[in-house]
């Protein structure tokens, strides 16, 4: 059950300043995944926030650090390596091709797409205490769409970059956490 002062009617809610999410994903995990008005970037009337709530009465809604997905991800790789690596290569690729939001009413209308494809493909990968491997998708697209709305910003296609890198051996998990926990938007 979600703290109802933060879930109600389908949607996360953000209390100070009040304001309904944009969208709210419910996952697997029963985490719930949203994203509400940002400011940042090249255009901030395009810019959103990504917050979590977990399944849990007393919860808050958090924005979500990227460390945390991170992390998630390399806890994943020590039961399932390949299903990882598999992933980032899904999202480097992702993040190639996809394009920002150009209006409101898109983002408005927007469908992540590779929650269907990711969870057919490894909807099987489970590792208690983690997103569920939907609920990374769903963040990961995000992010990808949201770095896209900045021209030159790169800091989060290097962390989907660095992540593989680190999933390969090519560096340790020292740099990679460091580039997460001081990863700044924009």
């Amino acid at each position: 059950m979600y703290n109802q002062k933060y879930y109600k009617n389908g949607k996360m809610l953000q209390l100070k300043p009040f304001e309904e999410a944009i969208h709210t994903y419910p996952t697997a995990d029963g985490t719930l995944i949203a994203i509400f008005q940002g400011n940042r970037g090249d255009n901030p009337k395009l810019d959103f926030r990504v917050k979590y709530l977990n399944d849990d009465p007393n919860a808050k809604p958090v924005q979500l650090p990227h460390v945390d997905w991170v992390v998630d991800l390399l806890i994943k790789a020590q039961k399932y390596p390949d299903e990882v690596k598999g992933l980032l290569d899904y999202f480097i690729n992702f993040y190639n091709n996809c394009k920002p939001f150009t209006s409101i009413k898109e983002r408005a209308a927007y469908t992540p797409q590779s929650l269907p494809i990711i969870d057919n493909m490894y909807g099987y990968v489970q590792v208690p205490g983690t997103f569920s491997m939907g609920g990374i998708a769903i963040i990961l697209e995000l992010f990808c769409i949201c770095e896209k709305q900045t021209a030159g910003a790169h800091q989060f296609k290097l962390l989907l970059q660095m992540t593989r890198d680190y999933m390969d051996g090519k560096i340790n998990y020292r740099n990679l956490l460091n580039l997460a926990i001081n990863h700044r938007e924009y």
